[in-house]
């Protein structure tokens, strides 16, 4: 035994404990009652263990990985699936060619691109555009609007320009949009007005766009920095640049 052992059990014989209650009664007592017929219903102390109970099995089907991916495409956006993975794929280095934006498209006197697309949304936030970009796939039709750095806006390392704002107006089913994020990249849900969103903020994640033949190529892919998609009825928007979260909401509140 050692010196600490042995102080500690002559510390104890010194403490006073009092008396233990007798419990049996109010024991019996509780019995009694639990075993009485019960009102017919759900009780309060019922419901707060059933939620306690869900945040729990949710807590834990996160904790996960494999869980945690199917979690996030299920809150995922029709047209675009987020998918978390130990570790990004490799994807080819930024180069203008890999944004493959499609043929120029001009820009009329109201500042929005002259396509015939069933809907055109413009940002007023940004005003008319850089630069516009068609490009016709198997579900309809990408339109790509770019806007040069400026103030506030630098140029992102992922694709040389300012902001990215991308239309896929077709039929809709997820496949539009494929992003792979890891341990580094938050991805929140917000909304837009009455419109879902998911905000991508954090590390670089890689993305994937559906090619004209329908499928979607992992060597296609490239690296992209702080994301905002929103759905905005039948056409997925998706938002890209060095911007802030608020910043990219206000840039989708004002889509028309």
């Amino acid at each position: 035994m050692t010196e600490l052992e042995r102080a500690l059990i002559q510390v104890g014989q010194g403490l006073a404990f009092p008396d233990a209650p007798d419990v049996s009664e109010r024991v019996l007592q509780r019995l009694r009652s639990e075993s009485a017929p019960r009102r017919r219903g759900v009780s309060r102390r019922a419901l707060v263990l059933a939620f306690a109970v869900l945040a729990l099995a949710i807590g834990a089907a996160m904790a996960v990985p494999p869980a945690r991916t199917a979690i996030l495409d299920f809150f995922g956006l029709r047209g675009a699936t987020v998918q978390r993975v130990e570790t990004l794929p490799t994807v080819p280095r930024p180069s203008e060619s890999l944004l493959d934006l499609g043929r120029p498209v001009p820009v009329g006197e109201d500042g929005r691109p002259d396509v015939k697309i069933p809907e055109v949304l413009a940002p007023a936030a940004l005003g008319p555009p850089d630069a516009a970009y068609a490009s016709a796939e198997s579900y309809g039709t990408r339109l790509t609007l770019v806007y040069a750095p400026g103030e506030g806006v630098p140029e992102s390392p992922y694709t040389g320009v300012g902001i990215l704002v991308s239309e896929f107006v077709g039929e809709p089913f997820p496949g539009y949009v494929d992003k792979m994020v890891d341990g580094g990249t938050r991805v929140e849900r917000v909304k837009i007005g009455p419109h879902r969103g998911l905000w991508l903020q954090g590390g670089p994640h890689v993305v994937m766009l559906q090619g004209d033949a329908g499928q979607i190529f992992e060597d296609q892919g490239r690296l992209a920095g702080n994301t905002l998609l929103v759905e905005r009825n039948d056409v997925l928007v998706r938002i890209e640049g060095e911007i802030s979260r608020a910043r990219a909401i206000e840039i989708a509140e004002s889509l028309r």
